[in-house]
């Protein structure tokens, strides 16, 4: 609305045009508004914390547990009721693996990633998948595939250790950049 006390000469400048311009009064209640917003984001961070908690639990507890007591725990009687299967140390592996790759799904995120970040978990998969190929030789003795089974669970333990790292890293607004050196 113009104002009449003002005279209708244009203004010369920039200056005397944002001057003549009156006073904009913010809306009622523009604080807590703006409050509300820039709290919501706060809020609704808690399931990413609580997920990265999870995944961290899981990446720590998994390993730990599968180890067995340690040196002095005197380890509980086996059942004598447990199949005989259970005791095979090649399906041990297959579960082990099979856990690991559930964890892995939960802890890869492709969303946050880096060019480096990237890079070693392709090359953490080209590992896995030249022991996949080679499990799947027809022929192989039990120790061979005993040994290639215990080199998947290893990979898959340092794969899902460095995805829950660069998960966690992505959660405290970080990410994975390490150089990458080839030393001669």
């Amino acid at each position: 609305m113009p104002d009449p006390s003002r005279h209708s000469v244009p203004p010369r400048d920039w200056q005397q045009a944002f001057a003549a311009l009156p006073p904009e009064s913010p809306p009622a209640g523009g604080w807590q508004a703006l409050a509300v917003k820039l709290d919501a984001p706060r809020r609704a961070r808690w399931p990413l914390w609580m997920a990265s908690a999870a995944v961290l639990a899981l990446a720590v507890a998994v390993p730990w547990r599968l180890q067995g007591p340690g040196p002095g725990v005197d380890a509980p009687a086996p059942a004598t009721t447990a199949a005989p299967a259970a005791a095979d140390p090649l399906e041990q592996l297959y579960a082990e693996s099979a856990q690991l790759e559930s964890l892995l799904a939960v802890a890869r995120d492709e969303r946050v990633s880096s060019a480096t970040a990237a890079l070693l978990a392709d090359r953490f998969e080209d590992q896995l998948a030249a022991i996949d190929a080679a499990l799947m030789q027809p022929g192989l003795s039990r120790e061979a595939q005993l040994a290639l089974w215990q080199r998947r669970v290893e990979s898959l333990r340092d794969l899902t250790g460095f995805e829950s790292n660069r998960r966690w890293l992505a959660a405290h607004g970080t990410r994975y950049d390490a150089a990458l050196v080839a030393v001669d």
